[in-house]
């Protein structure tokens, strides 16, 4: 029985330790790249990615980019 319970515990520590590695961002379209832009964004230290020519913002980053960039 303690050893039952000993593999339920850590079994259950396990998916909270892994369900909480979640590292997925989602990310949105924001504007045409240009220099201004890239320059701002970091600037106010906010991540991006450059997609064919486009700058795309992390979706939680959102309102510092509409702050600092508009």
């Amino acid at each position: 029985m303690k050893k039952l319970l000993v593999l339920v515990v850590v079994t259950f520590s396990l998916v909270i330790i892994l369900s909480s590695c979640n590292t997925e961002e989602n990310y949105i379209y924001w504007t045409d790249k240009t220099e201004n832009q890239i320059q701002r964004l970091d600037h106010s230290n906010i991540k991006y990615e450059i997609r064919e020519g486009e700058i795309w913002v992390r979706e939680k980053d959102m309102d510092k980019v509409l702050a600092c960039c508009t």
